[in-house]
């Protein structure tokens, strides 16, 4: 089934070419009851559709258009209505929405790949700030040099990345003890979730399992962990964040993949890197997650000034556990006190 931003029926009947011919007429006269980006996917998809394209083409040009950068920036957009979006947005040197478009991990490389072999000097520039990315996959900075645009400016940079990034040398090795704890329950649940939940895993199985997954890793050059990185699986993502390559962590941390719970588990172990808990800090969208909240306050690497307007989301119980943990800042746990004292004194 096709998957769209929208959660209107109308809209995945009208693509899947399950609606009268009346429809398609209010359709192309604008008459149905559907928002300006519902008719945007609606009009992308009718484009395969050789009767229908050139009306298509016509209305799509009277999509506001406001709503196209902000449809690549949803992290659901679906990826054809992307395509189209960046393609007209190449054609018309629009380095706005080619902007939303490289920050946006959720669309696939091929992406990226276009904006290498058509974008303008501007935005081969803007593709130069995604480096996590050019890094796992190479072939972006071959795209990118073959580009008439392309500035020496340009060169000289690809030139660095290949230099410290791009040798074949083999990475420094994460040791077993940094990670076997850490990911056991981890291991568990997610071999449990494919498996029929009567069947206990044993100890054994997890270790095993999480042995040889990070000797695989430790056989991996830089780059190919970075993809990994963004790529992988839970088991593999909570490996790679020990990784003391700071690019390897962050790589992570931009997954598409990567899930709330799993970022709760990395606040909670306390040998992840500073540099990593302040870039969890720094996301909006975690901040919204109260046992990310939680646990950000509570970890001792978080952003001081992070963690003091955190701490005004605790729920009571948790500012009363809060004041008595020697790992927290005082000036947090003064905080947590007076937040206390307050909601206590209001009830």
């Amino acid at each position: 089934m096709t998957k769209l931003v929208s959660k209107n029926p109308m809209v995945y009947k009208i693509v899947d070419g399950e609606v009268s011919t009346e429809i398609y007429d209010l359709l192309f006269s604008k008459q149905l009851p559907l928002t300006e980006e519902e008719y945007l996917e609606i009009l992308v998809f009718l484009l395969k559709k050789d009767d229908l394209k050139p009306k298509a083409l016509s209305i799509l040009k009277t999509i506001p258009e406001f709503v196209k950068p902000q449809y690549v920036e949803k992290k659901d957009a679906n990826h054809r209505v992307a395509y189209y979006i960046l393609y007209e947005a190449l054609s018309q040197g629009n380095s706005n929405i080619v902007t939303k478009i490289i920050v946006n991990q959720a669309f696939p490389v091929e992406f990226l790949l276009k904006i290498a072999e058509t974008g303008n000097t501007s935005m081969l520039e803007l593709l130069l700030e995604n480096q996590i990315k050019l890094i796992a996959y190479p072939q972006i900075l071959d795209k990118m040099e073959q580009n008439h645009s392309i500035s020496n400016f340009i060169k000289g940079k690809i030139g660095e990345l290949r230099d410290f990034y791009l040798k074949e040398e083999k990475a420094a090795e994460i040791a077993q003890e940094d990670v076997i704890e850490n990911i056991q329950e981890l291991v568990k649940k997610e071999d449990q979730s494919s498996e029929d939940e009567s069947d206990e895993i044993s100890f054994e199985e997890i270790q095993e399992k999480v042995v040889t997954t990070l000797q695989r890793i430790n056989e991996l050059s830089v780059p190919e962990r970075i993809k990994l990185a963004l790529i992988g699986t839970r088991t593999e993502r909570m490996i790679l964040i020990k990784d003391s390559n700071k690019l390897v962590a962050i790589a992570v941390l931009e997954s598409p993949k990567l899930t709330e719970d799993e970022v709760v588990l990395m606040l909670r172990d306390r040998s992840i890197a500073q540099e990593i808990i302040s870039k969890i800090a720094n996301n909006r969208k975690w901040s919204k997650n109260y046992n990310l909240v939680l646990e950000m306050v509570q970890n001792p690497k978080a952003p001081l000034k992070k963690a003091l307007g955190l701490v005004k989301k605790l729920h009571i119980k948790d500012l009363k556990c809060l004041i008595h943990d020697k790992n927290v800042h005082y000036v947090v746990r003064n905080l947590a006190t007076n937040l206390l004292n307050e909601k206590t004194s209001n009830r």
